[in-house]
């Protein structure tokens, strides 16, 4: 294990040694540090140690060099992005913006953000979004940083923010309350460092060493396979044979009557964006740099804090536990995928049209949604070259949008 590995790994012990309850998220919370403009979102209910978690990470990796702003005060634009310099403006007419302290600073906090008003939080979704800043007509582009917010949906004076700002997030992570053993130990912790657990956090990864390991990070190559995975799990939770993304019907009214009622989708009422892929992505060459290696059971548990916050399912009673049921059935999908040797055969009439391979693929499609939506283009090709009629298709047999 080379220094850089060490030091993050430095990173994952400084931060366990001080932070209690919901240790088991830490290991992806720190790898989702480990690429360009990383931002997390930690959500709890009050006094679950959210903003203690969230100082940590900061102080961790951007020492000094990091601003918090609260939605629990009234936070301006100035104080977020930057105002006029007024004595600029007043004796030669020039305006001069000065940009805020948040907007330059390495580590970006946001205590709250759900109290945040909706125009502040407007500023921050674009600074997110496009790595730049506007105020007064001028524009200044933001370098590399870490943001990290947590916020408590529960709490009355939420505002409801749109889902592309939650969804410019790369994961969201939950906190718990503390079991009677991890209330002891906090106790301990609070008397070992005298009540100063945030202030005792140590900077441990440098500006200059944060940067050559995203550089590094940024570099992994993954394995064609993996990539598949990445691909097909997220496919998994958006695809719709009846067009759910236009439709204005949404689960369960929409899935009445169809075919694949026992898929992941019926569960489903607004699927996860592309943006997914990208961030299981980096998570996966952060992983493959840091320990060498990245399976695809790894792949399913770090998208458990992929789609939390980029997905709306039909009934919830616990987020977390619905989605890792919801994996659970993905990982006895992909089994039963290797078993039926599912990308092979695709694979093979990619090639050429088989006939007899094709008669067995349409019965695979009848259990697999996703195998079904790639047959339905080779279907396409086939009809247009005269190898196939319309009423031949798996289309023709189930109710395709």
């Amino acid at each position: 294990m080379g220094f850089h590995q060490n030091q993050v790994q430095r990173l994952k012990e400084e931060l366990k040694a001080r932070f209690v309850g919901g240790e088991e998220i830490l290991d992806t919370l720190v790898l989702n540090q480990l690429h360009r403009r990383s931002t997390t979102l930690i959500r709890a209910p009050r006094g679950t140690g959210k903003s203690t978690l969230m100082l940590l990470v900061l102080r961790g990796l951007c020492g000094d060099d990091m601003v918090v702003i609260s939605g629990a005060s009234e936070v301006k634009r100035g104080e977020v992005i930057g105002r006029l310099h007024i004595p600029s403006l007043e004796k030669n007419g020039v305006e001069r913006v000065l940009w805020a302290a948040f907007t330059k600073a390495r580590g970006k906090g946001l205590d709250e953000v759900n109290r945040l008003n909706p125009y502040t939080t407007a500023n921050i979704h674009h600074m997110m979004q496009f790595g730049e800043v506007w105020a007064y007509g001028q524009r200044a582009q933001v370098g590399d940083y870490v943001i990290v917010a947590n916020e408590n949906p529960m709490d009355p004076t939420t505002f409801i923010h749109p889902p592309p700002f939650y969804d410019r997030f790369d994961i969201c992570v939950f906190l718990r309350s503390l079991t009677l053993r991890e209330k002891f130990r906090l106790q301990s912790l609070l008397e070992k460092y005298e009540g100063e657990i945030v202030s005792s956090m140590p900077q441990v990864i440098s500006q200059e060493e944060l940067e050559a390991i995203r550089k590094e990070v940024q570099e992994v190559e993954l394995s064609p396979e993996l990539m598949g995975a990445i691909n097909i799990i997220i496919r998994d939770f958006q695809v719709c044979i009846r067009g759910r993304d236009q439709s204005e019907l949404k689960p369960p009214a929409l899935c009445d009557g169809c075919h694949f009622t026992r898929e992941v989708c019926s569960r489903l009422k607004e699927p996860p964006s592309e943006r997914a892929v990208v961030v299981l992505t980096e998570l996966a060459k952060a992983k493959t740099w840091l320990e060498g290696k990245c399976e695809v059971e790894d792949l399913l548990e770090m998208a458990l804090w992929v789609l939390p916050h980029r997905t709306t399912l039909v009934n919830v009673r616990s987020m977390v536990g619905d989605l890792r049921d919801l994996l659970n059935r993905e990982r006895a999908k992909m089994s039963e995928r290797e078993v039926r040797r599912e990308w092979p055969i695709l694979n093979r009439l990619y090639k050429e049209f088989d006939r007899a391979l094709y008669q067995h693929a349409k019965e695979i499609a009848m259990e697999d949604m996703v195998f079904a939506e790639e047959l339905r283009a080779l279907e396409e090709v086939w009809i247009q070259e005269g190898r196939l009629r319309k009423d031949e298709t798996v289309g023709a047999i189930v109710d395709w949008k």
